[in-house]
């Protein structure tokens, strides 16, 4: 059996981006990153009774010193921690898949444009029927990692890969309608959703894998947010080792822009020039 456990961040009003992204791996990788995981937050009782919170460990008081569970460490022993986590995750089968759209360009599409992107249902002749969702953006970055997640996990119409989402995070809600989308999404392949199995939801603050994830969209999401201004700097020494399990190509922050928006609107012309094509 194949898991993946994602979160999000930037679906928050008057976001720039927004980034889905998590891990992905067997049922026994996990069993075994989990009990290294906890190992490490058993060394922090501060941390070890609320789990991980990427928010929490990276913000700062406007004293510019460290908050909520974290306050009072300093930056020594905050290093040594993120390096004790991390290395849970480089060491161990469980590997990262992650996208990010520019909410403003998604937002700049056209009303069919942004309805065929989030899964509606269109007539052979072009014309709308149902469903999609447009004012959705963070519906694409879902749809991705659940696409790549099944790709490259193995996983089969036997053994599935199952989903979680933190119910203690923002992204449950929107996690359970998006994977209802995606299970009837027919631009997704039939081989790919017949490996879908479910999606559940677990508290974050007792699941390693969504806390996991949740560090993974947190140093994201501030890549997307400076890519936006320095698309040619390369990613830090944090997310290149959060990154380093990547398949299929060199790691990379996959930023869904106008530019990738032309390419997917080519080839919506020519599933439609095909369509009708056929309709002759």
């Amino acid at each position: 059996m194949m898991e993946a456990y994602l979160d999000e961040s930037g679906i928050h009003a008057g976001a720039k981006v927004c980034v889905v992204a998590g891990y992905y791996g067997s049922h026994k990788n996990w069993r075994t990153f989990e009990a290294q995981w906890n190992k490490v937050l058993s060394a922090y009782p501060e941390v070890a009774s609320k789990g991980f919170h990427a928010k929490h460990f990276f913000g700062r008081g406007k004293d510019g010193n460290r908050v909520k569970e974290y306050k009072g460490w300093s930056e020594d022993k905050a290093y040594k921690f993120m390096e004790r986590l991390t290395q849970a995750i480089m060491r161990n089968r469980i590997f990262p898949v992650g996208y990010a759209v520019v909410v403003d360009d998604f937002a700049a599409l056209t009303l069919n444009m942004g309805r065929w992107l989030t899964g509606a249902e269109f007539s052979k002749n072009g014309e709308y029927i149902k469903g999609g969702s447009p004012s959705r953006s963070y519906y694409l970055p879902f749809e991705f990692c659940v696409l790549k997640s099944c790709q490259k996990s193995n996983a089969n119409p036997v053994d599935k890969i199952h989903f979680f989402a933190g119910l203690d995070r923002t992204f449950y809600e929107y996690a359970n309608v998006l994977f209802k989308l995606a299970l009837v999404d027919e631009r997704l392949p039939m081989e790919t959703r017949n490996q879908l199995g479910t999606i559940a939801y677990p508290l974050a603050k007792d699941t390693p894998g969504i806390q996991a994830a949740d560090l993974l969209c947190n140093r994201l999401y501030r890549r997307a947010l400076y890519a936006l201004a320095n698309p040619r700097t390369n990613p830090t020494p944090l997310l290149s080792n959060l990154l380093k399990n990547w398949q299929g190509g060199a790691p990379k922050l996959v930023l869904l822009n106008e530019a990738a928006f032309e390419q997917m609107e080519k080839k919506a012309e020519v599933m439609a020039a095909k369509r009708q094509a056929r309709k002759i």
